[in-house]
Parts: C-alpha cells; sequence; structure tokens
C-alpha cells in the first residue's frame, strides 16, 4: 500500500521527468492504460470452462453492457458538458448512437441486424467484432486526452491514465467475451483483438504529439469522446443487452447489468471521476 508521502513524492519526480522528457510520459501513460485491455481479456480465460453456459454468456454480455453505459454517462457525458456545454454533447451523443443504427441497417453484412435464423455462434462473434471497433474508436480520444493531460501536468496524466486502466479491464472482456462464447474465434485471436483495440490510446496519444500538438485542443477532444460515447451506449442498447436477453436467463442478465454498473460506478468514483 502506497502511503500518501511516498505518493507526493511519486507525482514530484514524475513531474521533474516531464520537464525533461515531454514525449516519453505522455506515450507511456497512454500505453498503461491501453495495455489494460488486453489485461481484461485474459481474464476471461478464468471463465472458459463454462463459457457456454446461458447464464454466464448473458451475465457477461450484459455487465459489458453496463460497463459502457456507466462509463459513457458518468465519465464521459456529464464531464464533457462541463466543457462543451449540455446542448452541444446531446447532439454529438446523438449523432453518435445513430450512426451504429445506420450502420446496422445499411453498412456491411457482417454489422447488420441480426436474422431469424442466424445462429447463436455467429450472433456472438459479430457482437464481439462490433464492440472491438466501437472502443477501438473510444480509445483514440482517450489516447489523445492522456497526451494533453500530461503534457500540461504529468500527475493529472496519471490520474487520468489510471482511471482509464481501471474501466479498460472490463472493455476488454466485453470484446473476448462474445468471440469466445462465439467458438468461432481462438482465446488468443481474440485475446488479441482486445490488446489492438487497446494500443489504440498510445495510437492517439503519438498523433497527439506528432501531428496535432499545435491545434488539437480539449474542447476537440471531448466533442470526439461524446460523439464516441452515443456509440457506446448504442452498441450496448441495441447489441449486448439483446443477445443476453435472447438466452431468457433472465435473472443472470439483471445480475449483470447491476454488477457492471456498482464495479464501474464504484471504480470511477475512487479515481475522482
Amino acid at each position: 500500500m502506497i502511503g500518501e508521502p511516498m505518493l507526493v513524492t511519486l507525482m514530484a519526480a514524475l513531474d521533474e521527468v516531464s520537464d525533461s522528457s515531454s514525449y516519453m510520459l505522455p506515450v507511456v501513460f497512454s500505453l498503461f492504460a491501453g495495455l489494460s485491455t488486453g489485461i481484461g481479456g485474459v481474464m476471461v480465460l478464468f471463465f472458459r470452462n463454462n463459457i457456454v453456459d446461458l447464464g454466464v454468456i448473458a451475465f457477461m454480455l450484459s455487465t459489458a453492457a453496463a460497463s459502457m453505459i456507466t462509463v459513457s454517462i458518468v465519465d464521459l457525458f456529464w464531464s464533457v458538458a462541463e466543457v462543451i456545454g449540455m446542448s452541444h454533447t446531446l447532439l454529438c451523443c446523438v449523432m453518435g448512437y445513430f450512426t451504429v443504427w445506420a450502420v446496422r441497417k445499411f453498412g456491411p453484412s457482417l454489422l447488420h441486424e441480426p436474422k431469424a435464423d442466424e445462429t447463436t455462434e455467429h450472433r456472438l462473434e459479430r457482437v464481439g467484432i462490433i464492440t472491438a471497433v466501437t472502443l477501438t474508436a473510444h480509445n483514440l480520444p482517450e489516447g489523445m486526452a492522456v497526451a494533453l493531460s500530461t503534457m500540461g501536468s504529468s500527475t493529472l496524466g496519471l490520474k487520468m491514465a489510471l482511471a482509464i486502466a481501471l474501466h479498460n479491464i472490463p472493455e476488454g472482456l466485453a470484446i473476448t467475451g462474445p468471440l469466445l462464447m462465439s467458438r468461432q474465434t481462438s482465446a488468443r485471436n481474440a485475446i488479441g483483438l482486445a490488446l489492438v483495440s487497446g494500443l489504440s490510446e498510445p495510437v492517439g496519444a503519438i498523433l497527439t504529439l506528432v501531428f496535432f500538438k499545435g491545434f488539437l485542443t480539449q474542447a476537440l477532444i471531448d466533442y470526439a469522446l461524446a460523439y464516441v460515447g452515443g456509440v457506446m451506449v448504442a452498441v450496448a442498447t441495441l447489441e449486448l443487452v439483446p443477445e443476453a436477453l435472447r438466452t431468457e436467463r433472465h435473472w443472470h442478465t439483471v445480475g449483470g447489468l447491476l454488477c457492471g454498473t456498482v464495479v464501474m460506478g464504484l471504480s470511477l468514483q475512487a479515481l475522482g471521476e
């Protein structure tokens, strides 16, 4: 357990390092946050023996959905609204939500709404892939936000990286869970996809430092985060929750929703989000 004096010393040391290496810390912090998505992916292996149990499927899908909704509302919506205003935040969220709706209707066949005769395995594989794409888009502006925060204060950057790392763990589970349940994807590929999704965080940080440092502002990132928040809510409500309900394990679904909401809410609260 790190005591308060030790933590203060660590923060002071980080500030000194950031003065001499303004490019290194943002990348390191964002990489740390992104790698935690892979940790969440690995955690699914603990449930591997029971991964085809309908109750486990319902619980994992609804937990992932609740985590995504909670982080969108608590971590993104309210904090972003304080910067760009409630109306702009709502507009960006609605645009993100209807983007997912439109893609499901008119996009590539893999992303269409599931057909009545589609097997459970193919539906789960589809959910996992859509979740991976969505969270990759979500992690990119988060990496940018970590970079901007760290350039201003390494202490703030570390706090943001810790908060993001904590909520990235269930996001990794949201990717690998459906893929492993589908039995269409190997464990290595499923975990690899979760890891790649998380690595978009350092990519966002590098883009910020190399290309966007001169004109990228926190407000622009907040607009992107509000949009992606709407995308995440759409994936949770249009994909994850309906798939959990199809198992007809309603108590497991309710339990997962409560678990995801409480765990994510407490983790964000503990980190002062």
